[in-house]
């Protein structure tokens, strides 16, 4: 019996196999690749987070050496030869996607469950094995960090008549927000000094403690501003006015719909392939989760990208939108212009520059009026205060004890070359692969100071979503006007 229905469902009919089928029977094989490099993302951020909750050099490298895999499989995945190469393993590329989407799948599933109800019960438990100081610390890293918390506050602060560059002050906002203080910006100044090559949580609990018992005065070795552009508190105030007041939800309204412009934008048979992708990506989810600011320009990122060449007035807003929120965003800028003009001729690409710049100052252009000084010294705060390095690129040799260098100055120098570098090779190959964009923006920051996993995690999701727009693989057309 078993035979006969293995036979009959070999000779099952070609259309109705293709029902069956989960993602579309003429999907290319570089697509199947989206979903390896979600594990190998969620891999390698897994073995660095451990690295620095350990202090162990052994998890630092090797999660470093998944970070460079992944870089080389978004290199692949851009590469339409990649398709011809991997054409004669579609089959189990496919199967391979298949078991990936629905193990990360059931794993989200289960860490919702987890987090959501049985970690806050065992905590109020009050039960002592050993475990209870590892969940605790899990479960805090779903709070607030400093950076949200004193966006939520500048936003609240400009509501209510404040300058919210002027009036941060991380101490009210976290204890406002329930912040804890292991999610605080450490500056290497004052006790913290020799603290290379980071403060330990000791050190940290003290300082906070003290901060506490004063809060009017941050203290200066704990980072107090508002480090980004005025978009950062902006886009969120009406959703704060309207009475949300958890910037969590204010971001998932953002990504979501995004999200379902790209999934409408996308041909109908390539859909399933950008929503498994999308729900699988547990670094997306788990980064809402835990409020990260970053989250707010991946939507941007995602519209201003697909868009353009098509609906470019569009593009230029999102983009504008996006760098007038988040330094991160300015990474982006040489590839975005770059490919505009290969799209659409110098002239245009200009144009759309002046827009992009002329939304930047719409939405920045009061608070550098009202007082250039402190907005500046705010903005310009992630690149001249004395931070201390972390991150998951080069800079895992410093922090896993590896080498031994107090200087952030190699690392800039080494961000402004590969910028340089990896603008120059997009200017000579773009036409070529012109989605290699996105991947080119964050490389930079791969070598930084503080390359923070946050900078890389959806820039897959914004690749993988122009890819199925396009679809062709074929060199852009250039049309100059």
């Amino acid at each position: 019996m078993g035979k006969k229905a293995k036979d009959k469902s070999q000779h099952l009919p070609k259309d109705m196999k293709n029902k069956l089928a989960i993602f579309p029977v003429d999907a290319k094989p570089r697509y199947m690749l989206f979903f390896l490099a979600v594990v190998v993302q969620l891999v390698a951020s897994a073995l660095s987070g451990i690295g620095y909750s350990v202090h162990g050099a052994a998890y630092w490298m090797v999660g470093l050496v998944f970070w460079l895999v992944w870089f080389f499989l978004m290199f692949l995945i851009i590469r339409p030869q990649t398709d011809n190469l991997l054409q004669r393993w579609g089959g189990a590329l496919k199967r391979g996607a298949v078991i990936i989407f629905i193990s990360l799948l059931f794993l989200g599933v289960a860490e919702a469950v987890l987090l959501g109800f049985f970690t806050s019960r065992f905590l109020d438990d009050g039960i002592n094995n050993g475990a209870d100081e590892v969940i605790a610390q899990l479960y805090g890293g779903y709070r607030y960090n400093d950076g949200t918390a004193l966006c939520q506050q500048a936003a609240e602060n400009l509501l209510s008549g404040k300058e919210p560059y002027a009036n941060a002050n991380i101490v009210t906002a976290f204890s406002k927000y329930n912040g804890t203080y292991d999610r605080l910006t450490p500056l290497q100044i004052g006790r913290f000094a020799d603290a290379f090559p980071y403060p330990s949580m000791d050190q940290l609990e003290a300082v906070w403690n003290e901060a506490l018992e004063n809060p009017s005065q941050p203290p200066p070795e704990i980072e107090s501003r508002v480090c980004y552009p005025a978009g950062s508190f902006l886009l969120i105030a009406p959703f704060i006015a309207m009475g949300i007041k958890d910037v969590r939800v204010i971001y998932a309204i953002f990504i979501v719909a995004a999200l379902i412009y790209t999934i409408w934008k996308i041909p109908a048979k390539r859909r399933i392939i950008f929503i498994a992708v999308a729900v699988i990506s547990l670094e997306l989810w788990n980064t809402l989760a835990c409020g990260e600011t970053g989250i707010i320009i991946f939507p941007l990122l995602l519209i201003a990208w697909i868009t353009l060449g098509e609906n470019n007035w569009l593009s230029a807003l999102f983009m504008g939108l996006a760098v007038a929120t988040k330094q991160t965003a300015w990474f982006f800028l040489p590839f975005y212009f770059i490919l505009s003009w290969r799209i659409s001729g110098f002239k245009s690409a200009a144009m759309w520059a002046g827009i992009i710049l002329a939304i930047f100052f719409i939405i920045n252009g009061y608070f550098i009026g009202k007082a250039p000084e402190e907005w500046l010294r705010s903005v310009m705060a992630p690149m001249i205060e004395p931070m201390f390095p972390l991150g998951v690129g080069a800079i895992s040799l410093i922090t896993s004890g590896l080498v031994d260098v107090e200087m952030a100055l190699p690392f800039a120098i080494a961000e402004v070359v590969v910028l340089i570098g990896a603008a120059l090779w997009y200017w000579r190959y773009s036409k070529k692969y012109p989605d290699i964009g996105p991947v080119l923006a964050i490389l930079p920051l791969f070598f930084a100071w503080r390359s923070l996993w946050t900078y890389f995690y959806y820039i897959a999701l914004i690749v993988l979503a122009r890819m199925l727009i396009r679809d062709d693989g074929e060199a852009l057309t250039v049309n100059r006007k």
